[in-house]
Formats: structure tokens, sequence, C-alpha cells
């Protein structure tokens, strides 16, 4: 597919506050519609009871829909609320379990379950004649508290490992918090799209979940990758346009995945009959909502947390660098060139001992100082041609007697 993104000059991080709307107005809708309508608990979650029917014949392997269907219509007349599926052996399906909804307390719920058992026997016996009932079997309250307990359980644990995996890949825990954002930004667009729906919310729910978590770190940890090999190759850069150009560069993949894997699912929502309609559209959230995040979102959220480590390091720096730029200050005084008086010699004038020397202001020159540089200055110019050979001879014989010393 031909790559419409690569070569385009959009700024996708200067636009963050837009994203981060979009996201934030999905998610308070949601958290609006669960605290005024709450979430639609499945019986995996509220408790009910749990019966399994024997089948007259087996059923055909082409004939399951068509038999789920006529057994809801029939349990659906009989005013019960349940979910269907058929089961058996691998080679002989000839069972139909039935999960229904107690919505009472729990000594009550026993009385309940046998009245919804009789009726959906009749109800049943009308549209599978010879159907037969086998088992049931009560689910109480706290089993389904002890299922909630650890399906988000399951959800943290999955998060907390994929926050540290990131942590040990990227050596800063900046690139597995802002991978962790978008995770949590997913499963709250979920549950808050399931909310809006009133769509029931049961173990496959969980899956599904699970689900969405490892395919939107899957596709964070891409761009993730694409914006480290930037950070090597175009060192030029700011972090911002770096992630930008990185953005850019993946998101015709990520765009393409997304959309086929939807190609998929929506195939498999409408084919799929309907116990499996509620998983297949919990699906199709989580992978927009992932595909979304993953570029919008986490990358977004990195951007801006590298930005901020940039000014903590520049404020860092300038506070370091002012102290010494005082104390330079206050030294330049002391550090300027002194005017210096001119000597003796320079007014036509022999010093004379006790005289201050120029060299060394209000320090005394010794006599024989004063005698041997008043010689120098009255020396003529064929006597400061003899004395050069001596001079010479001198030095080379100091530095005979300096290598024999070592």
């Amino acid at each position: 597919m031909v790559d419409l993104f690569r070569e385009r000059k959009w700024d996708l991080v200067g636009y963050h506050k837009l994203w981060f709307a979009i996201s934030l107005a999905v998610i308070l809708t949601g958290a609006y519609h669960w605290s005024s309508r709450g979430l639609n608990y499945g019986i995996d979650f509220t408790g009910g009871g749990l019966v399994k029917y024997q089948l007259a014949k087996p059923v055909a392997p082409g004939e399951e829909s068509e038999t789920l269907a006529k057994a809801r219509e029939a349990i659906e007349q009989a005013g019960v609320n349940a979910r269907l599926q058929i089961s058996g052996t691998a080679t002989r399906k000839d069972q139909l379990l039935v999960r229904t909804r107690l919505a009472v307390a729990a000594d009550e719920a026993s009385d309940v379950l046998d009245e919804q058992k009789s009726r959906m026997l009749n109800s049943l016996a009308a549209v599978l004649p010879g159907i037969e009932e086998v088992e049931s079997e009560l689910v109480t309250p706290v089993v389904s508290k002890e299922l909630i307990k650890k399906a988000v359980w399951a959800v943290a644990w999955g998060c907390l490992f994929i926050l540290f995996w990131i942590r040990i890949r990227y050596f800063d825990f900046k690139w597995a918090g802002a991978a962790l954002v978008a995770l949590v930004h997913d499963v709250l667009i979920l549950i808050g799209v399931f909310a809006i729906t009133q769509r029931e919310i049961n173990s496959p729910f969980v899956a599904a979940a699970l689900t969405v978590v490892g395919y939107s770190v899957h596709d964070t940890i891409v761009l993730f990758d694409r914006i480290r090999e930037n950070l090597r190759l175009r060192k030029g850069n700011t972090f911002a346009e770096t992630a930008n150009i990185s953005l850019l560069e993946t998101m015709a993949r990520s765009v393409n995945t997304v959309f086929t894997v939807l190609l998929v699912l929506m195939a498999l929502y409408v084919l799929g009959g309907a116990s499996l309609r509620n998983f297949t559209f919990a699906l199709l959230v989580g992978m927009t909502a992932g595909g979304y995040s993953s570029i919008f979102t986490a990358a977004q959220v990195l951007v801006l947390l590298k930005k901020r480590e940039e000014r903590a390091v520049a404020r860092r720096r300038a506070t370091a660098g002012r102290p010494a730029r005082a104390a330079q200050g206050r030294r330049a005084p002391a550090a300027q060139p002194r005017a210096v008086r001119p000597g003796p010699t320079e007014q036509g004038q022999e010093p004379s001992a006790g005289m201050p020397s120029p060299e060394r202001p209000g320090e005394e020159r010794p006599a024989a100082e004063v005698e041997a540089s008043a010689a120098a200055a009255a020396a003529t110019p064929d006597q400061k041609r003899e004395r050069r050979p001596r001079d010479a001879r001198r030095k080379l014989k100091a530095g005979r007697k300096r290598k024999k010393r070592f």
C-alpha cells in the first residue's frame, strides 16, 4: 500500500492538546454513563443459575446456530434472561447449557432458580422435543465477587509486567510511563463504551480487555523503537521533532495493521453469531482505541515528559553557571592591568641604591643590582658584543654541570 504519511509535513506533536481533548471527551462520557446507569454485568459477575439440558438427538455441525436461535427465542418467551451454549463431547454435541441471571438476595436465589427451570423446560420442550434437565447449579454472589477481583488483578498485573519490560528495554521510566498511560486509556475507553451501550460484561470481556492491552503495547513498542532509532540518526533535531518524524514514518504501518484487523473483526461480528457478538464488539472498540493511543497518546505523553526533562536540565545548568559568573564579575576589577610609573633609567637618570624597583613596586632594589643595571646601561655597543660569547660559554658550562648532576 502507498505510504501516504511519510513525506507529509504534518505537526502531529504540536496538536497534542487536540488529541488529549478527544480522548478525554470519550472517557468522561463513558464515566458519566457508568456513574449514572452502571455497568451491565453478566451472570459471571452477578451470580445466577447454571442448568444443563440433554437433547434428544445430537446437533449436526451446521445446525448449531439454528438450534441456539430456537432455544433462545423459547427462553425469552418464558421471561428468563439467560446465555446459551451447545456443549458435549468432541464428536457428539447433544447438551444445552443455560446460564440464568438471578438479581435477588442469596436466600431467595434457590426458589427463583426452581421457578425459572420449570418455565424454561416447558418452553424448550415446545421447540426441542425430548429435551430433559440433567443437572443445575447455583452460582452465588460470593463467587461472582471473587471473579471480579481476579479479573481486575489480571488486568493490573498485565499492565505492571508490561511497565517493567518497557523500563528494561528503554532504560527509562518515562517510556514505560507513556506506554502505561496509553494502556489505561484503552481500558477506560473500552469500559466507557460498554457503559454507554449497556452491553453485557462477562468473562469474555476480560479476555478481550487483556487482548487489547497486549495489542496496544505491541503497536506502541514499534513506534518507540522508531523514535529511539531516529534519535541516533538525527542528532541535530529536538526530541519533539524526532518524535514527529517517527510518527509520520510509522503511521502507515499502524493504520494498515489496525484496518486489516478491523476487517476480520467486523466479519466475525456480523457472521459469528450472537454468542460471539459481545466479545467481538469489545475487540473492535479496543483495537481502534489501541491504534489511536499508540500514535496520539503514548507518543505525545512521551514528548511532554522529555520536554519537562529538558527544561529541568536547562534550569540546573543555568543555576550552576550563575555563581561562577558572579565570582568572575567580582574578580574582574583586580585582574585589570595597573599603570607602571617609568623608572629612573627611562627618564635618563641612573638608579641609585635604595630606590624602588619598577618591576617590584614598593620594594627597595639591592645596591649590587642597581650597579649592575647601571653598568649594563652605560656599556658601549662593542662591549656588549664582546660580552655575548662569554655569556654563551657560561650557559654551556652550567648546562653540562646540570647533566653531570642528574
